[in-house]
């Protein structure tokens, strides 16, 4: 079988699945807007008292953290999907199952992860249209080029760390650090709801180390102020670097854990 009827295989199944949960998918769509409506009044209230630091990339609070939001949803698809997607088939027991099909680490990943990325491109259209149509956002100096290709490098970035979290679960099913410290702190270190120029010098050097604060800065010039290559290049570069280390780093730790947990006979526990 190809490595493309592979993954279609993989996202047939994925979708059956996901649409015999109809009120699930509704209820997440109005805590979503619920989500937005929350910023924009926090915009109406509070956000001139942020306007030098937003000066930077030329938007209001909400036009801010809208963009910020709807960036880092989608790239973080990546960070959870691998680590939720094998969870998951533990708790099925089809983990060791789909483990063993002669596919290849990188082919079975992708599989894994496929409707996962269908289905946040989907939420990121709709995410998209409310923003223009509810909120009257105007995007119309995004430079969208320069925003695809770091959509494209803190997606491959995120996908990684997803990755490296998922070796976690393979190796000791519950706790994992990893995804712990995405959660809980990548948004808010990495200038998520806010400019990473609003905290004090000690976790603005913290928030330097993250792969998400290039990401979102640089989604965020190229979008609301029409930012190049030139002007985001060191952005770039850095999530480049980070693509480099951590891409070939996760696939490969990720083999070595499933190897691990197969000589340990531990595949098929949960």
């Amino acid at each position: 079988m190809s490595a493309a009827a592979v993954v279609a295989a993989f996202v047939r199944r994925d979708f059956l699945a996901e649409r015999s949960y109809r009120l699930s998918f509704a209820l997440g769509a109005l805590a979503t807007l619920a989500n937005l409506a929350v910023f924009y009044f926090i915009g109406e209230l509070f956000g001139d008292s942020l306007a030098p630091q937003l000066g930077t990339f030329g938007a209001s609070y909400f036009a801010y953290v809208f963009t910020a939001m709807a960036f880092f949803g989608y790239i973080g698809t990546g960070a959870g999907s691998y680590a939720g997607r094998l969870r998951l088939e533990q708790t099925q027991g089809t983990l060791e199952a789909t483990l063993s099909t002669p596919l290849g680490v990188p082919r079975l990943l992708a599989a894994m992860s496929a409707w996962n990325f269908l289905f946040a491109t989907f939420e990121l259209a709709v995410y998209a249209l409310a923003g223009v149509l509810i909120f009257k956002l105007d995007l119309g100096a995004a430079n969208w080029p320069a925003a695809a290709l770091v959509f494209a490098l803190a997606a491959a970035c995120f996908a990684a760390l997803g990755v490296l979290s998922s070796c976690f679960v393979v190796l000791f099913k519950r706790g994992n650090p990893l995804a712990w410290v995405l959660n809980n702190f990548e948004g808010l270190l990495g200038g998520v709801y806010f400019p990473v120029a609003v905290l004090p010098w000690w976790l603005a050097s913290v928030s330097n180390l993250l792969p998400v604060t290039y990401a979102v800065r640089a989604f965020q010039l190229a979008v609301h102020k029409g930012a190049g290559l030139a002007e985001i290049k060191g952005d770039l570069l850095a999530l480049a670097a980070f693509d480099l280390v951590l891409i070939p780093a996760s696939v490969w730790l990720f083999g070595l854990a499933v190897r691990r947990a197969r000589r340990a006979g531990t595949l098929g526990e949960y």
